[in-house]
């Protein structure tokens, strides 16, 4: 994910020009006492830019996301279609992502290739009544490929529900 901008993520959190960018490391000393302006998970992915690969291991690692983009654009041509899983798990608990840190992998890697995902609500597992869910991903520029797949998956499966009974 390091290697998929031009422009450096403590720069992106600090909204760009003329921000100056965010400091990770000051980030997460607020994060500590409770008054971050961002996310651990983002805090974290800010660290890890600033403990940078060798230039050489970021061309290899670009090079093998490129082979891996194309690989798949190839198989998906023009209206193909590739469903994926939102989360290995169903809906984890609140917080509890942060503990699993190598899931949020299952939706970052459509975003490093830059390729339209679609995320369709699928019903509740059955076992712990929470939300699951599948995403639904095309090649690039084919956003209305996927939002029309996911349309016609949430019309087949129900869509979203609550994952309690809803009272008033």
């Amino acid at each position: 994910m390091q290697t998929s901008g031009k422009e450096p993520f403590c720069s992106l959190l600090a909204n760009g020009a003329p921000n100056p960018p965010v400091n990770p490391f000051v980030e997460l000393a607020l994060w500590v006492v409770g008054h971050a302006r961002h996310t651990l998970p983002a805090i974290v992915l800010g660290i890890g830019e600033k403990v940078r690969n060798s230039p050489a291991k970021d061309a290899e690692l670009r090079q093998i996301r490129d082979s891996l983009q194309e690989d798949l654009e190839q198989l998906l041509g023009d209206d193909g279609i590739f469903l994926y899983p939102t989360h290995p798990l169903p809906a984890p608990y609140h917080n509890q992502p942060l503990l699993l840190t190598f899931n949020f992998a299952y939706t970052a890697i459509f975003n490093v290739f830059g390729l339209p995902a679609t995320a369709v609500p699928m019903g509740l597992a059955a076992n712990e009544g929470v939300p699951i869910g599948i995403q639904v991903i095309a090649s690039r520029y084919s956003d209305r490929l996927t939002l029309a797949v996911a349309s016609a998956l949430e019309e087949a499966f129900g869509g979203w529900v609550p994952p309690f009974p809803v009272t008033r």
